[in-house]
């Protein structure tokens, strides 16, 4: 019970709404008995009318019932007629017995048990009436029998008496019962009304009183939400939960105003120092500008593609075949690597690349290397990142067959597999160890470059080569490598279509 009060008192809100709805419910609960009990008492009262005439209507019916048999039996001498009128007399006499026991001081009782009187006399003239016919004294029979008939037909007429003089004493009931089951509906309409209307009243009391300072929360939250941290303090003059959180919002308020403060405070300071910070980077920056400039213009690359184009076009004067072929091979390796990483180029440029360094290969290992394409030209078209192929073409050269003395063969595919653009490169070398290929597709290695496993010319790793087709494409599981040793490396590149539809409409726009 302790309990109870106490929490009762910490929570006023809870306390105003459940002794609400207990005095609504209570008061629900008196007019739903009124109304029961009413309904109970006319039931009961429709019931009793039923059950006298019910009990009238049987009582006449077993009398002619009697009649009926002795008739029957003093008219044919029938010993059905006779089994018959000995059980229906049987009945009424027992009927009529229980009749006369009773005392009644009402007049439809006098009417009773005058009926319970004659119902004797009756079956006494019928018994001797029976006895005669029985005793072949026709004289006998015939004066019973006639004096039998005078009672049923005095019966018969009471009991009409009784019928009416029952219905008119029901009427009276029924109205009166009628009047105080109107009496009573309409004290259940007033009780009705006044519950509906002290609800009505209640709810928009306690709504307003409610929802007001709740509002007033709402809007100076809003306006907090907005920057807005100069705002007026909520007051409610209320002592329950919400006047607790009112003054709890002023508070925090308060503490987010003073928060904002210091936090511009330590902004404006940081936009100062990094202001500074900017000005020295802007200073790296043109140093390494300058010292750019100085390396280029010591070797500048147009100098050397103008070079080696010479030397191409006096080796093609001089019928050196294989030369011109290696010095225009590697002028175009050259040149694509000197292209910008970030910079997208189509798939069938990569492979372009890939064959001026297969043949930069052949010409420096001849047949220490085989290289064969299975490609798709349907597929030539897919724009990907500049050199993501030749560091993977490279390191199954340098750390795949470079170590097997023959036979090194390497294997680019490319094919479309439905929701999905593939591209292998597969080789049959020494292999890679499974610690190997967690660390290059694992998330250990630092700045993309896996030591051990980076491109010999280039620079750029596998997981380097990973990581820039994630980005170009926004897919996570791009690259995948199976390897045995020995039994040779598969390197996997999966590039989803809709990562490709979505890429070509990203530089079309």
């Amino acid at each position: 019970m302790k309990k109870l009060i106490r929490f009762l008192s910490l929570n006023r809100i809870r306390r105003k709404l459940i002794l609400y709805f207990m005095v609504t419910t209570l008061l629900m609960a008196v007019a739903c008995f009124l109304s029961y009990y009413n309904a109970q008492m006319l039931a009961s009262g429709m019931d009793a009318i039923f059950e006298n005439n019910q009990y009238l209507s049987e009582l006449s019916e077993n009398v002619a019932n009697v009649q009926s048999t002795l008739e029957s039996y003093l008219t044919t001498s029938h010993s059905e007629s006779l089994k018959d009128y000995f059980r229906n007399s049987a009945s009424l006499r027992k009927t009529g017995e229980d009749i006369r026991s009773v005392v009644y001081d009402t007049e439809s009782g006098i009417l009773l048990h005058d009926i319970g009187n004659m119902i004797i006399t009756y079956l006494d003239y019928s018994d001797a009436a029976v006895e005669a016919k029985r005793g072949r004294d026709i004289e006998g029979y015939i004066q019973n029998h006639t004096e039998a008939s005078k009672v049923y037909d005095y019966i018969n007429l009471y009991i009409d008496r009784l019928t009416q003089n029952q219905f008119q004493e029901n009427t009276k009931v029924y109205t009166l019962i009628t009047g105080r089951l109107g009496y009573i509906l309409l004290v259940n309409l007033l009780i009705i009304l006044g519950i509906i209307g002290f609800n009505i009243v209640f709810i928009l009391r306690m709504t307003f009183k409610t929802t007001q300072p709740i509002i007033s929360l709402a809007r100076a939250a809003n306006e907090i939400s907005k920057g807005n941290y100069d705002v007026e303090q909520v007051m409610v003059d209320s002592d329950d939960e919400i006047g607790i959180m009112a003054d709890a919002f002023n508070r925090m308020a308060e503490s987010i105003k003073a928060q904002v403060a210091a936090i511009r405070e330590k902004a404006e300071l940081e936009t100062r120092l990094k202001e500074q910070e900017m000005q020295n980077i802007l200073m790296k920056s043109h140093l390494k500008e300058t010292q750019l400039q100085a390396l280029q213009s010591q070797i500048n690359p147009h100098f050397i593609f103008n070079t080696l184009n010479a030397a191409a076009q006096l080796a093609m004067f001089e019928e050196a075949d294989r030369t011109y072929l290696f010095i225009e091979c590697f002028s175009n390796l050259f040149r694509y690597n000197l292209r910008s990483l970030d910079s997208p180029v189509t798939l069938r440029d990569e492979i372009e690349n890939i064959n001026n360094y297969i043949a930069l290969l052949k010409v420096r290992y001849a047949d220490r290397i085989n290289f064969a394409q299975e490609v798709d030209d349907g597929v030539l078209d897919i724009p990907v990142p500049c050199m993501v192929l030749q560091p993977i073409i490279e390191n199954a050269f340098i750390h795949g067959i470079s170590e097997i003395e023959s036979g090194g063969t390497i294997t680019l595919r490319v094919r479309d597999d439905g929701d999905q653009y593939t591209i292998e490169v597969e080789d049959n070398g020494v292999g890679m160890s499974k610690e190997k290929i967690d660390q290059i597709l694992g998330d250990s290695a630092e700045d993309g470059r896996p030591t051990g496993y980076v491109g010999h010319t280039t620079g750029i790793g596998t997981r380097n080569v990973m990581l820039r087709l994630r980005n170009f494409f926004d897919y996570e599981h791009v690259l995948d490598i199976v390897s045995s040793r020995p039994g040779g490396t598969r390197v996997i590149i999966s590039i989803p279509k809709i990562c490709v539809q979505r890429k070509k409409e990203a530089i079309h726009a």
